[in-house]
């Protein structure tokens, strides 16, 4: 790499400044990982050597590329069975409620309704979803950063969550929607 490139320092000091929030981010998720997941991220980001005109860009992009190396990370663990070994032999156990494989093809096809619910909603819906429930961000957060009201970013809120309910009932993934009764 060379020193004098102003591109590659640029990037370097960006690096510096979000590594520890990084960190601790994927440590909340997958502890066990954290470091090894997070050398993955800042990998992938500097091979793509994408320029970005803002901090705020910046960091979007290294936590969507953080996201995503997480969901194969489990993705990739809920594919694996633990083995263990026990007195007379090797047993293969995991946590009793999600290692049966029933609960890891319910989980799967949960995900792919609510992914492409997700996706068929407007952009500023899903994001408010996201960035509630994955990134666990304030409704105050959430309406600054889109450029809203707080009750908007609750309505958004609302509104993608009983789309997620109504999706996940009509494929049969959820017995009833917790926002029946509000007709």
């Amino acid at each position: 790499m060379a020193e004098d490139d102003p591109l590659q320092a640029a990037l370097s000091q960006r690096i510096d400044r979000n590594r520890d929030a990084l960190v601790a981010f994927l440590r909340r998720r997958a502890p066990d990982q954290a470091e090894e997941l997070a050398q993955d991220v800042w990998l992938r980001v500097f091979r793509a050597q994408a320029t970005f005109a803002t901090d705020e860009e910046f960091r979007a992009y290294v936590y969507t590329v953080a996201r995503r190396l997480l969901i194969d990370h489990y993705r990739k663990e809920a594919r694996s069975p633990r083995l263990v070994a026990l007195e007379g032999g090797v047993s293969s156990v995991d946590q009793p409620e999600f290692a049966d494989p029933e609960h890891i093809a319910h989980a799967g096809d949960v995900l792919a309704v609510v992914n492409a619910e997700l996706a068929s909603m407007k952009p500023e819906v899903a994001q408010v979803f996201h960035w509630r429930t994955a990134e666990d961000w304030s409704f105050a957060e959430i309406a600054r950063r889109q450029g809203t009201g707080v009750n908007t970013a609750l309505g958004r809120m609302h509104n993608a969550t009983r789309r997620l309910a109504a999706a996940l009932t009509s494929a049969g993934l959820l017995a009833r929607s917790p926002f029946e009764d509000e007709r």
